[in-house]
């Protein structure tokens, strides 16, 4: 067996649906080049589960990646293997791109930080991992699989909503600009389902105190009996992901916003309230459609797909290069002085 590991200095605790990306990024180059990917723990950020972190593989608790096709093992296994690997079968690199072919037992990248997203020199694998993550970067039906815990909890809900549903998934903490914030309020959301035929509506947010005073309308709030064991601010959220995907129909803040499992019914069923993508959203003057506008998201395997990032120039590139030299700096400080 042939190993792709990557091993990092500092680990940041972000949301789950950063460090799904991540993992995504890992397993696509493992896949590509051959290799067994060696997953390593990450940290999900207090920032968003009531001032907890939580240090996770991810797999098999919040999703599942069995259609990936790609082989793993838990890095807590790989520690005893590595010890049994030469030296000299052991090839050292950092986030340049290295030859599939090569015959080490054992690929190493030794990295700043777990963003994998800044391994910016690979572009294959970037490619593949777009794929399989879908959210925010391709017109994609992702390949990642609801666990049977979230599926049971998530139909437990589902069976208790009168049909036809419609599934609502408001992001209203970052990358929201003013008319955005603006059309998610309750009477212009009740106003643009008109155009549906529905007896109950399953809304999420992260905005803990918005609220739609409607009868038909449904929150967490209102199945405290089924969540009550659920204390994981990130699992509930995939529980609530699960339903919004699998309602009748589907809306989402944004057109980029795919579902975030694999589903079977594709079609006809996915809505978004805006007409653009969430990167860069927060800084947007773009009127928001008065309507609820249709997203066709494609099949994994289909041969053409369509993405939403387009190549920044001119003045858009040269901001996003300063602000991404900011971070950057911001981040090497607090990690120097242990902020």
């Amino acid at each position: 067996m042939k190993y792709l590991h990557y091993k990092t200095l500092t680990k940041t605790g972000q949301g789950l649906m950063d460090k799904r990306a991540c993992l995504m990024f890992l397993l696509a180059e493992a896949k590509l080049s051959k290799r067994v990917a060696v997953i390593p723990k990450f940290i999900l950020g207090s920032q968003h589960n009531s001032g907890k972190n939580i240090e996770t593989y991810m797999i098999n608790i919040y999703f599942n990646i069995e259609k990936l096709g790609a082989e793993y093992i838990l890095e807590e296994n790989f520690l005893e293997i590595e010890k049994t690997i030469d030296g000299n079968d052991i090839l050292n690199i950092k986030d340049e791109v290295f030859d599939f072919g090569s015959d080490k037992l054992l690929v190493r990248r030794n990295l700043l930080c777990d963003d994998f997203w800044s391994l910016k020199k690979l572009y294959d694998v970037i490619s593949l991992a777009k794929l399989y993550h879908g959210v925010g970067v391709k017109y994609i039906i992702p390949l990642i699989t609801v666990t049977d815990m979230i599926k049971s909890i998530g139909d437990e809900i589902l069976n208790q909503l009168e049909k036809p549903t419609i599934g609502l998934h408001l992001r209203r903490g970052d990358r929201l600009n003013n008319r955005l914030r603006k059309s998610m309020n309750e009477k212009t959301i009740i106003n643009k389902f008109d155009n549906f035929n529905y007896n109950s509506v399953f809304y999420c947010s992260n905005d803990q105190y918005y609220k739609i005073n409607d009868t038909r309308y449904f929150s967490n709030k209102n199945f405290k009996d089924i969540l009550e064991t659920i204390k994981d601010n990130f699992l509930l959220f995939c529980i609530e992901m699960y339903v919004v995907d699998n309602c009748d129909i589907s809306v989402r803040t944004f057109n980029d916003s795919s579902p975030f499992y694999y589903i079977e019914d594709k079609t006809n069923k996915n809505y978004s309230i805006s007409d653009y993508s969430m990167h860069g959203s927060d800084s947007r003057f773009k009127n928001i459609p008065k309507k609820l506008v249709k997203c066709d998201y494609d099949d994994y395997d289909k041969d053409t797909r369509k993405c939403f990032i387009k190549p920044l120039t001119g003045l858009p590139l040269v901001l996003s290069n300063i602000k991404r030299g900011y971070n950057s700096l911001e981040y090497r400080i607090k990690h120097a002085f242990n902020f």
